[in-house]
């Protein structure tokens, strides 16, 4: 270890206190550099970023023109809030910039820090909605089993993946908030099999929002692909058949696609796959390729002319001027460059690589992707599906070694950045395959 190295990590065990980590752990390393889909730590050692590290850098990094117009518009305007009416120019053209890729009628957009906070301002609004119409009764909403939203208050009671470690410590959650089984087809709620199912878990949705009444149901929350649970992808009438209950009961139907949007499963939206448009749409990661903290919900006209008259709050933050010229300069890259397109092509290439080279792989019992998400699941039995993570985990480390990063859970899911070539994807896959196809479980 380096001697910067070093005091780093005694700086940081002094001062940092991690995410997602125990308090009081070891640092485990320090990133330094990144370049193209590369980082670097400051030990030395470089690695593929198999995860765009929270499946967030899209753009991969060192991204001139992104940092270029940031460094302008500090210049000119480094703050202006959006507050009372007051805008700014950056914001707005941003505005009318997302509201060119997004679908149809998704024109209005308020503006957040991240994720968690487009979850929770997503919430808040379709609440807002229902108020202001009248529907005062109409506050539940109903979210998936394993699905990751975000943590702060607003978020973390519609997140279900590992409940008791993202929600124990911070119970009692806010009341109003309901659970349903997701489309986890491979390990279906309900034992069992696409397509004979007929999409059970959409029709045991929709009785649940009968038997609750949907008088008392403002909005269903749902990823159109699961991600921090491993990129779980739906069956295609899934969403919809969503969107068909969620009109039929007058119920709003929220998108998260804050790891989904921007070209992630090669459409610029992953609702766009099924032809759905939703009332509501939280996203982040993506928007700005993470350069710069920042998120969005957009909210479709039918929406806005309802919230007329009310109140939205936003935050300090909300539609940062800095902020907004990234977004704007890094959906310019993702069109200009087609990387949505590309986005599609190394997906589709990396999956028929996956299955041609690990379908028979003993431990792996699923590959599933869309894009650039890609998942791996790793069961310690193919008959009996059993869970290995200490096999994931494994293959995690072991991709780690030989120079590329992956996120290991129960899944392995490898989502690159979206500018990736054939060649880096066969670099990455050489290191994949292998780490996989070696475990032989117990």
């Amino acid at each position: 270890m380096s001697n910067k190295t070093e005091e780093l990590m005694k700086l940081d065990k002094a001062h940092v206190i991690h995410s997602m980590g125990t308090v009081g752990d070891d640092p485990d390393e320090i990133m330094d550099e990144g370049y193209g889909i590369y980082v670097k730590l400051t030990d030395g050692r470089e690695f593929i970023d198999g995860a765009s590290q929270l499946t967030c850098v899209n753009l991969g990094y060192s991204q001139d023109e992104i940092v270029d117009a940031v460094a302008a518009q500090m210049r000119k305007l480094a703050y202006s809030n959006t507050f009372f009416g007051t805008c700014n120019t950056a914001n707005i053209e941003c505005s009318a910039k997302l509201a060119s890729l997004t679908q149809e009628g998704l024109n209005h957009f308020l503006y957040t820090c991240g994720g968690s906070e487009s979850i929770d301002s997503a919430v808040r609004i379709a609440r807002t909605y229902q108020r202001n119409r009248g529907a005062h009764s109409k506050y539940k909403i109903i979210s998936l089993y394993n699905a990751y939203h975000g943590v702060n208050m607003g978020a973390v009671p519609t997140t279900t993946l590992k409940q008791s470690v993202f929600a124990s410590y911070v119970h009692p959650l806010p009341p109003g908030y309901m659970h349903v089984p997701c489309y986890y087809c491979y390990r279906c709620a309900y034992g069992m099999k696409y397509p004979d199912c007929d999409i059970r878990c959409a029709d045991v949705l929709e009785y649940i929002i009968a038997s609750e009444g949907p008088g008392n149901i403002a909005a269903v929350l749902a990823e159109p692909v699961h991600g921090t649970a491993g990129v779980i992808i739906p069956p295609p009438e899934y969403w919809p058949r969503l969107r068909e209950i969620c009109s039929k009961h007058d119920v709003l139907l929220i998108a998260d696609e804050v790891m989904t949007g921007f070209g992630r499963t090669g459409k610029m939206f992953a609702t766009e796959h099924w032809g759905v448009i939703p009332d509501i749409v939280a996203m982040a990661k993506g928007l700005t390729s993470a350069y710069l903290p920042f998120g969005a919900v957009a909210v479709h006209d039918s929406v806005y002319e309802g919230l007329k008259g009310s109140q939205v709050f936003g935050f300090t933050y909300s539609g940062h001027p800095v902020s907004s010229v990234a977004a704007i300069k890094a959906m310019e890259i993702y069109v200009r460059d087609k990387l949505v397109e590309n986005s599609a092509a190394m997906g589709k290439y990396a999956i028929e690589r996956l299955n041609a080279e690990l379908a028979d792989a003993p431990c792996v019992g699923e590959i599933s992707g869309i894009g650039l998400m890609i998942g791996i699941e790793i069961v310690a039995d193919k008959a009996s599906k059993a869970p290995s993570m200490i096999a994931s985990m494994g293959i995690g480390n072991k991709c780690k070694e030989q120079g590329l990063r992956v996120r290991a859970g129960g899944r392995i899911a490898f989502t690159p950045p979206l500018i990736i070539t054939k060649e880096e994807m066969d670099k990455s896959l050489d290191i994949l395959i292998p780490a996989v196809a070696d475990v032989k479980p117990k």
